[in-house]
């Protein structure tokens, strides 16, 4: 009786894997079509810390152009960027990602969840760079279509400084303010229960900036919406930092 059940629990398994892996072998350069939000994060090939985020708009048919803002070694800038992307049938992939002005970036991709997730590795020799994006789906450019409250995790390093890491409850109240507290750690001192206010701002493609006082310091960073607008994708803006970070609803 058991070894009957044994072998029908066996058989189920066996059925869900395979299905599992026929979905998976389904993909192709249409999978990765509409409007992303992405962020990859690591060491460049000096060995200095870096973090990108870019908000792209896929064509289906291998081709992606967007803005990006990048922060490599506490130099930050924002730019347009253009990229390749090709997808092979098992939802694996590669391609490459240019910033206007700068060298390609080659790239590894595996597509999850049918082309709403993307996970990125850099291939160019000497980079530790990886990272993940979501689509940004049905959402509301505007203000208003940002609002409710968000939690908030950010790590990274201040250049000069050290290591951070800081924890957020941010409410945005619609009309381009927040208010909320913060907790964290800078080069390991510890503060809890920070209030904290500021203002954002969002443009036409679910991109956005906050910026707002902390311990005496004004903090500005920049934002992709994605998943609908319940999720954000978030990297500091100011002069040597390299932090980004995740928000949710």
């Amino acid at each position: 009786m058991i070894s009957r059940i044994l072998c029908r629990g066996f058989l189920i398994v066996t059925g869900v894997l395979a299905l599992t892996l026929t979905g998976w072998g389904q993909c192709s350069d249409a999978n990765v079509k509409g409007k992303y939000g992405f962020a990859i994060s690591g060491l460049d090939k000096n060995g200095n810390p870096a973090s990108f985020l870019v908000y792209m708009k896929a064509d289906g048919k291998g081709t992606f152009k967007g803005t990006g803002t990048d922060s490599d070694d506490g130099v930050v800038e924002t730019v347009s960027v253009t990229g390749t992307y090709a997808i092979n049938s098992d939802c694996t992939g590669s391609g490459t990602i240019k910033a206007k002005g700068g060298k390609s970036k080659n790239y590894s991709l595996i597509v999850v969840s049918g082309g709403k997730g993307l996970q990125f590795l850099v291939t160019d020799s000497g980079n530790v760079l990886s990272g993940a994006g979501q689509a940004q789906g049905k959402e509301t450019c505007t203000l208003a279509g940002i609002t409710g409250s968000f939690g908030v995790e950010a790590s990274g390093v201040f250049i000069g400084t050290g290591a951070v890491a800081l924890d957020a409850l941010l409410a945005f109240d619609g009309k381009g303010g927040i208010t909320g507290t913060v907790s964290g750690s800078i080069a390991g001192e510890i503060f809890t229960g920070q209030s904290v206010s500021g203002t954002y701002t969002v443009a036409s493609n679910c991109t956005g900036t906050t910026s707002f006082s902390l311990l005496g310091q004004t903090l500005n960073a920049s934002f992709v919406t994605i998943n609908a607008g319940k999720s954000l994708l978030v990297l500091e803006t100011d002069a040597n930092t390299v932090v980004s970070g995740f928000g949710q609803q």
